[in-house]
């Protein structure tokens, strides 16, 4: 039986159509670049508050530029090979892992001076809580900057969208660390 011209076309279920096109494709995605440096501003406030060495913001700084150059989001990928987009997946998963080594190694400089007084539960609790803290910001920072990255491609090109990203990520971490320096004097 031939479909007439007069059916209606079905909707997709609504799970496909919040993963299509934005309303207007034309326009820069300013709340999702604001929600992107926030979550970066809070891992430099992460990384100011302890005394860490200088090392440690090189790591993140690299894995700041491994997401934006992977650009892993499923609109960046879709224009890509298997193993092209397998690569960058791969790429954005090293980034996040070093944000993420970054951010537990400086929250690893939280302690006490005074030994005896350590109580194991609490202590034990607080590895918990500061090891999970640490690596769901940033694989937060990364669904959040790989989404960004994709509503920036609707606008620039690769090149752009992965230069807007990592500034917007380096500014965040930068004056998340500056606020994290005046916190902590």
């Amino acid at each position: 039986m031939a479909s007439s011209p007069r059916q209606r076309r079905r909707r997709p279920p609504l799970w496909r159509r919040s993963r299509q096109r934005p309303r207007r494709p034309d326009s820069i995605p300013w709340a999702w670049l604001a929600v992107t440096a926030l979550l970066y501003l809070s891992m430099g406030l992460l990384l100011a508050a302890f005394p860490v060495p200088y090392w440690i913001w090189n790591l993140a700084l690299a894995g700041i530029v491994a997401q934006a150059l992977a650009l892993a989001g499923p609109q960046a990928l879709g224009r890509r090979r298997w193993l092209h987009a397998n690569l960058l997946v791969f790429l954005a998963i090293v980034g996040t892992a070093l944000l993420a080594v970054a951010l537990g190694i400086s929250m690893g400089f939280i302690g006490t001076e005074k030994l005896d007084e350590v109580d194991m539960g609490g202590t034990t609790f607080e590895v918990i809580r500061v090891s999970l803290l640490a690596i769901l910001v940033p694989a937060i920072g990364a669904v959040i900057g790989a989404e960004t990255g994709d509503r920036l491609l609707y606008r620039l090109n690769r090149w752009q969208t992965t230069l807007v990203l990592a500034t917007i990520c380096c500014v965040g971490i930068g004056l998340g660390g500056a606020f994290g320096l005046l916190i902590a004097e």
